[in-house]
């Protein structure tokens, strides 16, 4: 074979592989098209010079462009040159060719028909690198509302920081004054005591009257004190609780008995049908009598004359449940989550008649929290209350 002959077949041999190559590609063009025209998210298709050969109409639609302004452009062409950015140059030259494919890459564009968008791309080489699939998803308002969602989260951290700054300031003052007041507080109980005993001599009948009102707002001041004392130490933590195993049923009993003189000024009865088994848990002895004491107390002051307060205790569940019934005013639906707040009262018939801080029960259900139990209510306006107290029974 001469050479002019070798050299004319070897031509006729690479016009016929590179025409093989064109009618693959477009084979593949046909099927990438297809496919990218069923897809919602914005697609081109880019040669191997990065010109576009075709897009699916979410492309056209998004970016507010003709076909014939798009097909047979570079990218960086598109729209008067606003997709020519150093960042797109990077991804399409730089980073793709080394990658091959490559998902989630950033920028930020400026388009005068949209104005500043952040699109995600993720792309593709595909045929020997003949074809680049492109996706771009427009995640302006996601990047937006993110930033947002921080710059809000930012705020309520610090607002929340300044709240309880605040709060914290306002226990240490509570707890400052408070043990301030009580020293004399307890000085002027101290010498009204040996004023009635008549250590100072016998008074007329109508000092020993004014005295008794002294003496009364005295341990009323003092009962606030203590109040304000125990709520300050609880918000601070500084409540240590000395656990025994105690049967509550008992304590129930005790506690009825320390305000038999109550009931019995009030015209009222306690009616507590002691089960016979022991209903044992591990309890601090004396915060779980102050909760018992609170409980019946309450039960008793927004109770009429002549009605009954019911006590019940069982076990279920490996939890103690002790319920206190009454037949007194009730609680509005809207006013019952006020009840367990600090300095929350509930007004009603008798709210204004009966003393109260609006501590009680939020002092209740803190010890009862760090038992590990629960408290809850139910209750009607006008149809009594019944309140159920918890605690993980235990030896």
């Amino acid at each position: 074979m001469t050479k002019e002959i070798k050299q004319r077949k070897q031509k006729n041999d690479k016009l016929i592989r590179q025409e093989k190559k064109i009618t693959e590609l477009k084979s593949s063009l046909v099927y990438y098209k297809e496919i990218t025209e069923t897809i919602r998210q914005p697609f081109v298709i880019l040669d191997g010079d990065l010109q576009v050969v075709t897009a699916n109409p979410a492309f056209y639609r998004k970016f507010k462009v003709l076909k014939k302004d798009t097909e047979g452009r570079r990218m960086y062409e598109l729209g008067d040159n606003q997709w020519d950015t150093p960042e797109l140059r990077e991804f399409l030259e730089r980073v793709l060719p080394k990658k091959k494919k490559l998902n989630d890459y950033e920028i930020t564009l400026d388009l005068p028909s949209l104005g500043r968008k952040t699109m995600l791309l993720s792309a593709r080489q595909v045929d020997s690198k003949q074809l680049i699939l492109l996706a771009l998803e427009d995640v302006t308002e996601r990047r937006t509302l993110k930033l947002n969602s921080e710059i809000m989260t930012k705020n309520l951290i610090y607002q929340r920081e300044k709240l309880q700054g605040i709060s914290d300031t306002k226990d240490e003052f509570i707890a400052l004054a408070s043990h301030q007041l009580r020293t004399p507080a307890t000085i002027v109980k101290q010498y009204v005591n040996m004023l009635a005993e008549g250590y100072a001599g016998e008074l007329p009948q109508g000092q020993e009257d004014m005295l008794t009102v002294v003496s009364d707002s005295n341990e009323r001041q003092l009962e606030i004190i203590e109040d304000l004392l125990r709520v300050a130490r609880a918000d601070a933590g500084k409540v240590n609780l000395s656990k025994t195993s105690r049967d509550l049923s008992k304590e129930v009993e005790t506690a009825i008995d320390s305000l038999k003189s109550i009931f019995k000024e009030r015209g009222q009865t306690v009616l507590f049908d002691k089960p016979k088994e022991q209903m044992t848990a591990l309890v601090d002895s004396k915060l779980m009598f102050m909760v018992l004491e609170n409980m019946l107390d309450n039960a008793s002051k927004y109770s009429p004359k002549d009605t009954k307060v019911t006590v019940k205790i069982e076990q279920n569940d490996g939890d103690i449940i002790i319920s206190f019934k009454d037949k007194g005013v009730g609680i509005r639906k809207k006013d019952q989550a006020k009840l367990f707040k600090k300095f929350s009262r509930v007004h009603n018939s008798l709210s204004d008649s009966v003393k109260g801080t609006g501590l009680g029960l939020y002092w209740v259900k803190k010890i009862i929290d760090l038992h590990g139990g629960g408290i809850e209510v139910s209750s009607t306006q006008g149809g009594g209350s019944t309140f159920i107290v918890k605690v993980p029974a235990g030896v």
